[in-house]
């Protein structure tokens, strides 16, 4: 069984894949595919590089806004997404590429020009998830060469479909369903100092709008996902619920760890029959799969 794993993006959400992962592991499930879109293609990407459950979390603890608050001068973004090159940079190194990588990993971002999925299987790993992050209007699009990158999500928001192309037999999706707002509005939590920074560098009209476009691009990608699954329909599921965490609520760290591995407990038999599929079941999943296209 060649299993893969499709991570879905959810900006602070994606720590729920964390808990995920850790939980498949412990089923005895051995990854040997693993594709991402934005926040799933940060964990994705350190996962294939060799990083464990426990190391990502030590490094995804270390997070802070400010690491990825640097302003854009070129005036298609709120930020850049140099802060979170450097955070990859300075885990995996600046000359780390995908082909190079123990697992096979494949990060998906959208060309802005050609209006095109954009699946990076190889070259910079830090391109890739930066390109793959760049949430439209929070962050300015990521240039390699002479084209302009920007979150995966916006056509593929849970790339099952490359998994399946890369070579996945059996194909567990991560759904994060990332369609809150920047912070979440949950209770009344105040706002913790991380996000008054955020607050106090941009301005409330620009908030709103990063807001609406979460909003606009999670109203899309249910759609979205719907039609990519009926194409490559994964074998299994998984649904953190992490609804109420916002795309920058890097704080909620333990709740996002929870629902992660809460929900894929949920679902262990499920996980169990996938990974002891024989050959024989294996290939007459690839035939149904063929029928149903």
């Amino acid at each position: 069984m060649k299993l893969g794993v499709a991570l879905g993006g959810g900006g602070a959400k994606g720590i729920a894949h964390l808990g995920a992962l850790r939980v498949l592991e412990a089923a005895g499930a051995s990854i040997a595919i693993i594709t991402g879109t934005s926040a799933g293609a940060i964990v994705g990407a350190l996962y294939a590089a060799g990083k464990s459950v426990d190391e990502i979390e030590r490094i995804a603890r270390r997070w802070t806004l400010r690491q990825f608050l640097t302003l854009d001068r070129t005036g298609m973004g709120m930020f850049s997404t140099d802060g979170l090159r450097q955070v990859i940079e300075s885990e995996l190194g600046r000359d780390a590429r995908i082909e190079n990588l123990p697992r096979r990993f494949a990060a998906i971002a959208v060309d802005l020009d050609a209006q095109t999925e954009m699946v990076f299987e190889s070259g910079s790993v830090a391109d890739a998830v930066c390109a793959s992050a760049a949430f439209p209007g929070f962050f300015a699009p990521v240039i390699i060469g002479e084209r302009r990158f920007i979150d995966g999500g916006t056509l593929n928001p849970v790339p099952c479909d490359v998994a399946r192309r890369m070579g996945a037999d059996g194909i567990i999706a991560v759904d994060l369903s990332a369609d809150e707002p920047v912070f979440t509005t949950a209770g009344d939590r105040p706002l913790n100092r991380e996000q008054i920074i955020t607050a106090i560098l941009s301005t409330a009209e620009k908030r709103k709008i990063v807001r609406v476009t979460a909003r606009a691009i999670g109203i899309m990608g249910r759609a979205i996902r719907e039609y990519r699954r009926t194409r490559a329909r994964p074998d299994l599921v998984i649904y953190p619920n992490v609804q109420n965490v916002g795309l920058l609520d890097f704080d909620l760290t333990n709740e996002c760890l929870a629902a992660g591995e809460a929900a894929t407990r949920a679902v262990l038999p499920q996980i169990q029959n996938l990974i002891s599929d024989s050959r024989w079941q294996i290939t007459a999943r690839k035939i149904k799969q063929k029928l149903r296209r």
